[in-house]
């Protein structure tokens, strides 16, 4: 499961609201828990915690683990990868699409951007720009501890995304962000930023005081102005269809949206509603 923590009467009063905001739109999947509940699902928890939200059948997947085994059933199934090659430039000749990489030109009937958050890039190429910056998402892993928390635990008027692994490492992370570079591909960490998610993690959990960090990190992602993904067809192109600007929500969405994708290239239409993600939604510059 997962728990989102009130520290206080006032975070319980926010939660409160978010609960009755989501059973309004139909999902009971979250239920405001009072102080006792919470111990039990949490007992290594500091004493000043009062309450919070708890989602009993969330749960978490290692992304390497999850993507590999994707990887190895679609290249069971004939599909072709190349890894480390850079994608230049791409036009439409004939009905096809044409992309000149640094390791040869491939073409295809169809091309679906689904480059992170380089596809931006991609789609303004194509005269359809969307607001979106590159950002750095930190997280940092402790060395292992004795087990003590089972569920994701996550804080309410601060950011913190915190689990224990099987092995006992901990990870924490919640959306504190450092800085990227698209053109290096590389990032660079933000160590106040880092600690904030230190401090928070220790006053939620006081042991976590004498645990060492061992490894702290950065991925890149693509975020929209308005924090939601671009899915669906190209407004100005034939047979593109778009896939980016995940906002951190990505890894989680990655299954469904690849039937959607895979629906639309294969049928021209998908059965579930999606007009909402149109590329559309963005005025022309």
């Amino acid at each position: 499961g997962q728990v989102k923590v009130a520290e206080s009467e006032e975070d319980l009063a926010r939660l409160r609201e978010r609960v009755a905001q989501v059973r309004a739109l139909g999902f009971y999947h979250e239920e405001l828990i009072g102080r006792d509940e919470l111990r039990e699902l949490l007992p290594a928890l500091a004493p000043h915690a009062v309450g919070g939200i708890v989602s009993r059948r969330d749960g978490a997947a290692l992304p390497f683990r999850t993507t590999l085994a994707f990887r190895r059933k679609a290249a069971s199934l004939g599909v072709g990868f190349h890894e480390g090659v850079r994608a230049d430039t791409l036009r439409r000749e004939a009905g096809m699409w044409r992309i000149a990489t640094d390791a040869g030109t491939f073409e295809a009937a169809h091309l679906v951007n689904a480059a992170g958050a380089w596809a931006g890039r991609i789609a303004a190429q194509l005269g359809e720009p969307v607001p979106m910056e590159p950002t750095a998402l930190m997280l940092a892993i402790t060395a292992p501890v004795a087990p003590f928390v089972r569920p994701i635990v996550g804080a309410t008027h601060r950011p913190l995304s915190f689990k224990q692994y099987p092995n006992g490492t901990v990870m924490i992370g919640g959306g504190q962000r450092g800085t990227a570079d698209l053109d290096t591909h590389r990032t660079t960490l933000d160590y106040r930023k880092l600690a904030l998610n230190a401090r928070t993690a220790i006053d939620l959990f006081p042991r976590m005081a004498g645990a060492d960090i061992v490894r702290a990190w950065a991925g890149i992602e693509g975020m929209v102005a308005d924090d939601i993904p671009v899915i669906g067809a190209s407004g100005t192109s034939e047979n593109l269809w778009h896939s980016f600007g995940y906002s951190a929500h990505g890894f989680q969405l990655g299954p469904i949206v690849g039937r959607i994708i895979a629906d639309l290239v294969t049928t021209g239409t998908t059965d579930l509603p999606i007009a909402a993600f149109s590329i559309g939604r963005f005025p022309a510059r």
